[in-house]
Order: C-alpha cells, then structure tokens, then sequence
C-alpha cells in the first residue's frame, strides 16, 4: 500500500531543501546542523526526523526527484535515438543548466559521485537492452557519462559562459573524433 503524502508535508520538505540551499551559500555542506535547517525552514526538529534520518537524504531525495523529472520530459522520438546523437546532448545540457544551482549543491557538499552513478545509472537502463546489453555497452556508456559529468562540472567552474548548445556541440564533436 502506497502511503499518502499530505500537501502540507510536501511543502515542509520544499522548505527544508531551500532553506539548505540557501545555508550551503553561506557555510561549508559539513557544518550545516539540522537546527540549521529546521530553523532556517521556519520547521520542527520532528518534521525534519519524520522526513529525513541525515541532512544528505534532503539531496539525495531532490535528486531522485530531477531524474524523475528528465525523465518524464522525454519525447516519444528521443526514445528511437541512440545516446550519442547532438539533439540527446542538448536535451541533456539544457536541462542541467537549468538545475544548476541543485546540481552545483550536490557537487559542493561533497556528493558529485552521486550524481555521477545517477547520470550513469539512467543512461544504461535508457539505452541498453537488459537482455541483450553487453559489458563493453556498459563501459560505453559510462565513459559516455563521465565525460557529460565532467564537462558539466568544468563549464560550472567557468560560471556558464557557454550556452548549452555550445558544451553539447564540444561532446558531439568529441565523440565524433574517437568514432
């Protein structure tokens, strides 16, 4: 039985997750308490235990959530595509961008590989045939999602002075070159 989640309840862990945010752009991810949080929410400690046992469950629920998201966005045509085509990379870049402050977050606080084994994990359920999938698709299409991890996190660093279509347009060339 699925249990239902009260909208008062969903707009307590929106809270807490902004209210961490806002805490990670003016102190280090380590030393943000749970008061903090609570405090900063306008929550209880108790709404806060209800929800969460650690302060990494609050990002590792919002990221959950985005994939979740991405996921539902896809088009019935991206499905008949291979992972490598420039139109999937945009998608993908485009969609980053406009999750970056969440993405910068998991990647300031420590928790970037997370976000990594997620990017990979998707890409081979989207992309290889569980029955038919070989090892050397697998190694594939993780190299594939390092390589999107790392040009997310490098144009990061550069404060985002590329649009989207020019980071996709690096990786389509990229995988152009090593065929």
């Amino acid at each position: 039985m699925k249990k239902r989640i009260s909208q008062t309840n969903i707009q307590v862990k929106q809270d807490m997750y902004k209210a961490l945010l806002r805490l990670m752009g003016d102190k280090a991810f380590s030393s943000i308490s749970v008061s903090d949080i609570t405090s900063e929410a306008n929550v209880s400690r108790m709404s806060f235990y209800r929800n969460y046992n650690a302060i990494e469950d609050i990002l590792t629920e919002h990221l959950v959530e985005v994939v979740e998201e991405y996921r539902a966005k896809e088009s019935d045509t991206e499905s008949k595509t291979v992972f490598y085509e420039k139109k999937y990379m945009l998608r993908c870049f485009r969609f980053f961008y406009l999750h970056r402050e969440f993405i910068d977050a998991l990647i300031t606080a420590g928790m970037g590989d997370l976000f990594l084994a997620k990017i990979t994990e998707y890409l081979i359920q989207k992309w290889i045939d569980v029955e038919k999938g070989t090892r050397e698709e697998n190694l594939r299409i993780s190299a594939f999602a390092g390589a999107i991890y790392n040009m997310y996190r490098e144009w990061s660093k550069g404060d985002f002075l590329e649009l989207p279509e020019d980071v996709a347009t690096i990786l389509y060339d990229l995988r152009k070159q090593t065929g």
